[in-house]
């Protein structure tokens, strides 16, 4: 489903500026945006230093569902250590960071997730979001994304396509998580910036002989863990985007692909 007033003409969108362009945007916390950190130094500003612990990203959705840290041990990080291609993204390091949402989100039929990340370690699960141990999505390991809903448990593991590269500065990745109709599919996009970040994975439909479907609500509330400090993420978040009722086409989720990977060098 397209916003109000945008069609496709020629695998693009007319009218599309940015994510959301398109209907459903439940959630949208974006690349170096409206960030507050507990010194009070924000993004708005511009005086954000290495190592300022964050205590609020804002969605930008206009649903006011903003992502807070009131634990200082669990604040994610602004850092700028990787010659500045990481200033913006949250540093969720230790695996020992995460954030709650002002409120928790429920899908409950069609959705799309999209998360831009680059991942520091994956000796052990790292979870993008959940809300308890039963509602999560997670890479269980380098080629295996495992989505947690209500009671039941899927795996989407590639052994054929390329892992995303771990604990290099040069690359970033985008998971989608999409359902559609209860059926469910992951789609990995991601390399360096010298292959347009695509040349490791051009969209891959992730294990695409599964087709596992679930028609439960997905609750989330957590960003970089399941339930609280549980699987946490070691790496860095650049954009999340949650879309209810909405399933992104092929040429609209290249769209945000362009979109998100041009919002950082």
């Amino acid at each position: 489903m397209l916003g109000l007033g945008n069609s496709i003409v020629s695998g693009s969108v007319v009218g599309y500026s940015d994510p959301s362009s398109f209907s459903g945007l439940v959630l949208w916390l974006g690349f170096n945006q409206s960030m507050t950190a507990a010194s009070g130094n924000t993004t708005a500003a511009g005086n954000m230093v290495n190592d300022d612990k964050i205590i609020q990203w804002d969605d930008l959705s206009g649903n006011a569902n903003h992502a807070t840290q009131s634990t200082s041990a669990d604040r994610p990080k602004w850092d700028t250590a990787n010659s500045g291609a990481d200033i913006g993204a949250p540093k969720f390091a230790n695996n020992a960071k995460y954030m709650d949402l002002a409120s928790e989100i429920t899908v409950g039929g069609d959705f799309t997730i999209m998360i831009r990340f680059r991942l520091n370690d994956i000796t052990a699960a790292r979870s993008f979001l959940g809300n308890t141990t039963e509602d999560l999505f997670k890479m269980q390991d380098a080629d295996n994304f495992t989505a947690l809903i209500g009671s039941s448990d899927y795996s989407w593991e590639d052994t054929s396509a390329t892992d995303p590269t771990v604990a290099d500065a040069d690359y970033r990745h985008i998971v989608t998580f999409i359902r559609k109709r209860g059926v469910m599919k992951v789609y990995v996009n991601g390399g360096t910036a010298s292959g347009d970040w695509k040349d490791e994975q051009d969209d891959v439909d992730w294990d695409s002989a599964e087709s596992h479907s679930d028609t439960e609500s997905f609750d989330i509330s957590n960003i970089g863990s399941s339930a609280d400090d549980t699987d946490n993420f070691n790496g860095w978040f650049y954009d999340v985007l949650i879309y209810d009722g909405t399933v992104l086409t092929t040429a609209e989720r290249k769209l945000n692909y362009d979109y998100l990977t041009a919002q950082a060098v």
